[in-house]
């Protein structure tokens, strides 16, 4: 007989300890959620600052093409891109990375027509290799 009381003493033992560990648990989840919500509004802020799309799910979306006349690109009156980029970056004196020349410009006032600016400047910035030159992986100087 006392043998099953102290089976029983360890059972109850044991379900507390369990009860006290699914507790932690579901206070520890709690945080993980809110952290993730955290997470969450400084990705859509720091996307937003540097002018990268936060939701990618519509851009996989298959296009569809539709018929009709082919119109043709209007030529903007004014300086290039690329020059405005090489202009500031002689005004900026150093070498700058992507993200940080699109956000120098756009703090500027300087506004992209571009979806994803960091993209089209990444673009722009590789394939002038006669007015910018690429120092480190990323980082661009004014040849």
């Amino acid at each position: 007989m006392q043998a099953v009381n102290e089976l029983r003493k360890q059972q109850l033992a044991i379900a507390d300890d369990f009860k006290a560990r699914a507790q932690k648990a579901e206070k520890i989840l709690g945080a993980i959620k809110e952290c993730e919500k955290t997470l969450a509004a400084l990705n859509e802020s720091l996307s937003a600052v540097l002018g990268i799309g936060g939701k990618r799910a519509a851009a996989k979306l298959p296009r569809v093409k539709q018929g009709g006349a082919k119109r043709a690109k209007k030529r903007r009156s004014g300086p290039s891109q690329r020059d405005c980029v090489r202009d500031f970056m002689l005004k900026a004196g150093k070498p700058m990375k992507i993200a940080e020349i699109v956000q120098a410009m756009q703090k500027a006032g300087h506004v992209f027509e571009a979806k994803r600016p960091v993209g089209a400047m990444s673009l722009l910035l590789y394939n002038n290799k006669k007015v910018f030159k690429k120092v480190k992986p990323g980082t661009f100087a004014v040849a």
